[in-house]
């Protein structure tokens, strides 16, 4: 019962910290210096609370309840944190414990407007939110949360709205994520139509006791409102136009937490909810997953600009996890639960990994952003000579984002990958095998292209020479800043190279459905062992093993042949002077990819020449469109019918009182009489 306390005085803590930290900043605002500092410290010590909370959950396996205040008869602001919510709430300890130190040294542009303090308010109110999402225990203060969440992240969004694309960007996330709970309140009212109840705790495997029709619209409509938060396809239009406009230290934060909270909901509400369903669900998903990550990773290899390029690939990678969703429901439908297991450990293996190296690259965009004056890479080059330490994070972190090993993005795509090589040799259905080496041929051109696009940012903007007065006149960011990436590029490195010493944290949220899973310290191949868990091989101590016999041996030439000796000199230019406008650029550099799929992508392309010889043209224009075909041929389509609509339903709304007060009248008998 002393422990018990003790943790609650932990959760007490930290909200008192993340509330101190959302009001202070505002009280202060006159003093910068002073709010900035207020708010980041109280993020800070609110992440490390509750990294210590949900780390005795996980460790422990032992739930801990929480009892708030009552809200309305037996509804009360209640939190519960077992195992899955537990892991959730790390990832946003982990975060918030690491993203002050960078938002400390960013929000000092802020300082001539006095918005720092503002801006850190709202960082720890959303905070606040997120942690509420993933804690709570009731529908209701689901959805208050949920709604805060939305809400808080929507006035992050729009904190530069001096700006049009600013505001473009905030309406269109507003619209797509109340569209979203729009299918939530349907799926959690016909949740409560059946059980009468709004406690997590009586829709316990409720899946089982309800109607077949029903509980597929649940799924259904679960889907739709979660993939919505989640960015997947073609839920995905918010994404590229809200994170870019959104400040850096706050889009970290989005990028790697709160579409997070989004498949926490997912797996809450189809496995403890639900329950088994039927095998369709997850092909669904797979198939939602698959489209997802080929058609983002597309459109992320053309972007120039660094955040949406970043924007289109968070979209991928929770089309990765969307696919490891689906394969562990196909593989429980199918009774296989091992593969079942190993699936879902992959999932949330990527759901770490992917918070870690998507928040280190959009401190590094918005590193680049505020000494280069912009995050076109057409704009960029040599960046790497002067914001070395920054070049190196975003390097780690490129590498991690296209899942090449060392880095903790390797072994998490690994793992996802194995379990569907099983699904395509150990399945019995012929279409089945085929589905899933569709899958895995499209997850692997997905990374290809990945690898593409981290070439062409880091390319383009760090190397070469620089293209512009602002990337040439560049400088390093602060101290706070580099500790803030560098300890994410480290977490990356870490957890690339000894995965093992994290699997026990996340077996503990895939035990509470299968069986264990992993044995082993370090990981880079799942072999089958036993019928009841998988086998690993130790990646980890061999990686440290080789490196130290590099450097031996490079250790061991130095000393026998002495240092290198090399000059510095221009590229050989066939006897002329280099120029920076014969550089490849981003846009040469994706063309070809763009020409291959110009078909998905929507390119029309105009060449015009100027032809005053017939074998020398005196100019020759080149142009080339790409049209955003989902939004013209759905969104455009499906606003203009809503539109008209609208303007129909107007007409009740004419100004006359006593129209008004017929209508208060007919719900008022239209009530009784459904009451009665």
């Amino acid at each position: 019962m002393a422990l018990q306390d003790f943790y609650l005085t932990i959760f007490q803590m930290s909200v008192v910290c993340f509330v101190m930290g959302g009001i202070f900043p505002f009280v202060f605002n006159r003093y910068q210096q002073l709010a900035n500092t207020i708010a980041n410290a109280c993020t800070f010590f609110g992440g490390v609370l509750t990294t210590a909370l949900s780390m005795k959950v996980l460790r422990s396996g032992v739930p801990i309840d929480i009892d708030g205040w009552r809200i309305v008869g037996s509804i009360g602001m209640n939190f519960h944190f077992d195992a899955l919510s537990a892991f959730f709430l790390l990832v946003i300890g982990v975060m918030s414990t690491i993203i002050p130190f960078y938002a400390f040294g960013y929000a000092q542009k802020y300082f001539k407007s006095k918005r720092a303090g503002w801006l850190g308010g709202l960082v720890n109110i959303f905070i606040l939110s997120l942690v509420g999402v993933v804690g709570v225990d009731n529908l209701l203060t689901f959805m208050i949360f949920w709604e805060f969440m939305a809400l808080t992240s929507f006035l992050l969004v729009m904190f530069d709205h001096e700006q049009a694309k600013v505001r473009s960007g905030g309406y269109m996330y507003v619209v797509m994520t109340h569209i979203g709970s729009v299918f939530l309140t349907f799926s959690f009212l016909t949740l409560y139509y059946y059980t009468g109840s709004v406690n997590f705790a009586d829709y316990h495997q409720i899946g089982e006791s309800l109607p077949s029709f029903t509980k597929n619209a649940i799924f259904v409509m679960c889907l739709l409102g979660f993939g919505t938060k989640m960015g997947v396809f073609p839920l995905q239009v918010w994404l590229p136009r809200a994170y870019p406009v959104t400040p850096s230290s706050a889009v970290a934060l989005m990028s790697s937490a709160m579409i997070k909270t989004a498949v926490y909901a997912l797996i809450r509400v189809t496995f403890d909810f639900l329950g088994t369903g039927p095998s369709w669900w997850g092909v669904l998903m797979m198939m939602i997953g698959a489209i997802t990550a080929i058609f983002c990773i597309l459109l992320a290899v053309i972007q120039n600009d660094m955040k949406r390029f970043l924007a289109y690939s968070s979209a991928e990678n929770l089309g990765i996890i969307f696919v490891g969703v689906g394969a562990t429901l196909f593989f429980q439908s199918q009774e296989q639960m091992l593969l079942a297991a190993l699936a879902m450990l992959a999932s949330l293996y990527h759901v770490l990994n992917h918070s870690v190296f998507k928040a280190l690259m959009f401190m590094g965009a918005g590193a680049v952003a505020e000494k280069a004056g912009t995050c076109n890479v057409n704009q960029l080059g040599g960046l790497i000579h002067r914001m070395p330490w920054t070049s190196a994070f975003v390097l780690i972190g490129g590498m991690s984002l296209a899942s090449l090993p060392p880095f903790c993005g390797f072994i998490s795509e690994w793992g996802l990958l194995q379990s569907l090589l099983h699904m395509v040799f150990d399945s019995t259905g012929a279409w089945v095998k085929l589905f899933a080496s569709i899958v895995i041929a499209i997850l692997g051109l997905s990374g290809a292209f990945c690898v593409v696009a981290v070439v062409k940012n880091f390319g383009m903007g760090f190397l070469a020479k620089p293209r512009s007065k602002s990337a040439a006149e560049a400088k390093e960011v602060g101290v706070g800043m580099r500790v803030g990436m560098g300890l994410l590029a480290g977490i990356s490195l870490f957890l690339g190279m000894f995965p093992g010493i994290v699997l026990p944290i996340i077996n503990a949220v895939v035990h509470t459905y299968f069986n264990d899973l992993v044995l082993g310290w370090q990981m880079v191949l799942f072999i089958p062992f036993k019928d009841d868990h998988f086998q690993v091989l130790s990646i980890g101590l061999l990686g440290i093993a080789v490196i130290t016999i590099i450097a031996l041996i490079m250790l061991a030439l130095v000393i026998k042949y002495g240092k290198s000796e090399y000059e510095f000199e221009d590229t050989w230019n066939c006897g002329t002077i280099h120029q920076v406008q014969m550089q490849y650029t981003g846009t040469s550099f994706s063309h070809p990819i763009l020409l291959i799929y110009k078909r998905i992508m929507g390119l029309t392309r105009q060449v015009e020449i100027d032809q005053v010889y017939e074998y020398y043209p005196k100019k020759i224009g080149h142009q080339l469109d790409i049209s955003a075909r989902l939004a013209d041929n759905v969104y455009k389509p499906s606003v203009g019918i809503l539109v008209k609509v609208f303007k129909k339903i107007k007409m009740i709304q004419n100004g006359n009182l006593q129209a008004y007060l017929s209508y208060m009248v007919a719900a008022l008998i239209i009530t009784l009489l459904w009451i009665g």
